[in-house]
């Protein structure tokens, strides 16, 4: 009875959104997690697989995988704030508090320079770490003289190319043998990046401003950072106070992932625990809004999600049926694989809710989708041709609410293939 108590204890810690725990804690745990979806991947601490039935072997695996960490997409996204300091720093009225931020931003601009998108060194080597574990976990999948091609497809978009390229690298130095075709282009984006035609969420600024206004007070950190508070505060022009703070947290987020190519002074550390909390809050909302399917966009991204899922089951039934392939991999972006993870209505996504109750609900920007986020399907078959999946997020085992597995998180294709055909 004790054996039972704790092993059904371990499944709901390792199968609970947020790996059983709330976000403050998480945080805590690690700062770095402030950063959200600008978060570095975090590889799981222990590989769990549980054993497939008897009887079946791994033979293929369809992979989508956002890119690694990166700089910032836009330059702006740095400079909105560095160049409003540097007025104020004109205007006499930062602290030595103020001096310190204003060099920090500073030394990120200056990081960004030529570089705004592409994926940086710790980018590079998540790919090569994530591909190294999925060779150590189907190395079968890899070595079969009937099924010894790859097909990496990739968004034209240059970190995403990268990506590839660090990944697929590490595959063909674990099997040599192995021969990749290699893709990227604007056709591609039709199943890695689709986009929508569906209307965008009007009230989603209206939201997070009202919840920004909520949660942050602005005060501490203005007093700390200028000697005139009041001053400072009139020359952001059409940013107000809080758009301010909350765009030099933003910035901040991006430092860990270029802790591999510089040693840049902390910008988070100019916070105080609750306002980082709150920052990040608000952070959390937003991008599960803009790209999950929530009941203020009224799941607009159905579209993306079934556009992707639609190129997945079309590359499964050939390789079910019998070719050469032995892995499909996709790398994209989070605009992605979001919706997709969404429309799947995978764990963790199988209701859908309000954009201000995603943090309450479980999904945490860092732990659902940070960089090199990605989902794997693994193909398992016995001497029957009988075929069952399992489903990894994040390398981590996971499950479809929706749908009963034959055995543990092993579905039968069929039934995986008839779900999925049916989603609306």
């Amino acid at each position: 009875m004790k054996r039972l108590f704790v092993f059904l204890f371990a499944v709901f810690l390792f199968s609970s959104p947020g790996w059983g725990q709330d976000a403050r804690t998480l945080l805590q745990q690690n700062p770095e997690r402030y950063g959200g979806v600008h978060h570095s991947y975090e590889a799981p601490a222990v590989a769990t697989d549980t054993p497939a039935p008897k009887g079946f072997e791994p033979f293929y695996v369809s992979h989508y995988g956002r890119h690694g960490s990166r700089y910032l997409t836009s330059m702006n996204s740095v400079t909105r704030v560095s160049h409003l300091f540097d007025g104020l720093d004109s205007l006499g009225v930062l602290s030595v508090e103020g001096v310190a931020l204003h060099e920090a931003l500073k030394a990120l601009e200056q990081s960004h320079e030529d570089q705004a998108g592409y994926l940086t060194l710790r980018g590079g080597r998540e790919h090569q770490a994530i591909a190294q574990r999925l060779y150590e976990r189907v190395p079968a999948v890899f070595s079969q003289p009937d099924r010894d091609r790859v097909i990496a497809e990739s968004s034209y978009v240059q970190r995403c190319i990268q990506s590839l390229a660090n990944f697929t690298m590490v595959l063909k130095a674990d099997a040599p043998q192995l021969r990749f075709d290699v893709y990227a282009g604007e056709r591609f984006m039709k199943h890695i990046s689709p986009g929508t035609s569906a209307p965008r969420n009007r009230s989603h600024n209206a939201v997070f401003d009202s919840v920004l206004n909520a949660r942050l007070d602005p005060t501490r950190a203005m007093n700390a950072w200028f000697t005139d508070p009041w001053a400072a505060a009139q020359h952001l022009g059409k940013y107000s106070v809080r758009q301010f703070v909350y765009y030099v947290f933003y910035a901040g987020g991006i430092n860990q992932c270029l802790t591999d190519d510089y040693d840049l002074p902390s910008i988070h550390r100019f916070f105080t625990e609750e306002e980082l909390y709150n920052l990040w809050y608000c952070e959390n909302l937003s991008h599960f809004d803009s790209m999950a399917n929530t009941l203020e966009n009224n799941c607009r991204f159905n579209e993306t999600g079934r556009k992707i899922l639609a190129d997945f089951v079309k590359k499964a039934d050939a390789a079910v049926a019998g070719n050469d392939v032995a892995a499909d991999l996709r790398f994209g972006h989070d605009s992605g694989l979001l919706p997709l993870l969404s429309y799947l209505r995978l764990e963790g996504y199988e209701k859908t809710v309000s954009m201000t109750q995603a943090a309450e609900s479980g999904w945490y920007s860092f732990e659902q989708m940070p960089m090199g986020s990605n989902l794997q399907m693994i193909f398992y078959r016995d001497k029957k041709g009988d075929v069952l999946v399992k489903i990894l997020r994040n390398e981590h085992e996971t499950t479809i609410p929706a749908l009963k597995p034959y055995k543990g998180p092993y579905y039968r294709w069929k039934d995986l293939r008839a779900y999925f055909v049916s989603l609306p």
